[in-house]
């Protein structure tokens, strides 16, 4: 992935990142891109091979790293394993998360638990881990946490994963009221619709979910997945250093539609 993201004011907020959700989609792109500026980077996700795949498209500046954020103590390995020579990590991505496409009422209590543990839960112990030694040390640091486009709104189709994302973004205010005295700035990058691996299996995969997204976005199309570096870039940067608690939206307007979905899932007779 080219360094031409960090150009002039914009160089990379710190020499050293963790990512989750480093082994496919957004998280891979700025885990490479980082990596492409000088970055020290760990990737962190469920499957080693795959994050050792990122890792050989590197320099040798990737270093994987297998874990859950869902579970607490893998959390912990995780950050230990990538703080055992270099102390505190200074940035902190988290892409990590997880959905699946279903009507709220087929959505099981194990099912919505899930969602939420991979996009609120994990999250948080991602951050609470990240931050705990930074604060310790009175080191600053910066964390950008992948949000959604749609997080405070209607999404018929994925209830679950709207309220865990809304739950996210009202998390990144309350620590960065909490932590910005203490030198850590906590933002939100929020995608709307782009075509990945994830997103095509997921949400995509249902033709009227892929056309009413497609013909409520102002710009006319899906996001290319290198239109997200650039805003990423910027809120890992130091000229990002005065932003903190805010969500930048890139979704070509998506989320100034009236009815994001239309009738997706019209009412069961």
């Amino acid at each position: 992935m080219s360094s031409a993201y960090f150009q002039g004011p914009w160089v990379p907020a710190a020499d050293r990142a963790l990512v989750t959700g480093g082994s496919s989609g957004i998280g891979r792109d700025i885990a490479l891109m980082l990596a492409g500026a000088g970055v020290e980077v760990f990737v962190v996700g469920r499957r080693m091979e795959r994050l050792e795949a990122v890792a050989a498209e590197s320099d040798g500046s990737i270093t994987p790293l297998a874990a859950d954020i869902r579970d607490a103590d893998a959390v912990d390995a995780a950050f230990t394993a990538a703080e055992a020579e270099g102390g505190p990590v200074p940035l902190l991505v988290n892409a990590a998360s997880g959905a699946f496409l279903a009507a709220a009422e087929d959505i099981s209590p194990g099912g919505f638990a899930a969602v939420v543990g991979s996009s609120l839960n994990g999250p948080f112990q991602v951050l609470r881990r990240w931050a705990q030694p930074l604060l310790g040390a009175g080191t600053p640091g910066a964390a950008m946490m992948v949000s959604s486009a749609l997080a405070e709104r209607e999404v018929p189709g994925a209830a679950h994963s709207s309220a865990a994302k809304a739950g996210l973004e009202a998390l990144i205010r309350s620590l960065a009221v909490e932590w910005g005295p203490r030198g850590l700035r906590i933002n939100s990058l929020a995608p709307g619709a782009f075509s990945t691996e994830g997103a095509d299996a997921g949400m995509w995969s249902f033709g009227p979910v892929h056309d009413a997204a497609l013909d409520n976005i102002p710009l006319g199309r899906f996001g290319a997945s290198d239109e997200l570096l650039g805003p990423a870039a910027f809120l890992l940067s130091r000229a990002a250093g005065y932003v903190t608690g805010a969500t930048v939206v890139v979704d070509g307007g998506w989320h100034l539609s009236p009815h994001p979905f239309g009738s997706v899932f019209p009412p069961r007779g």
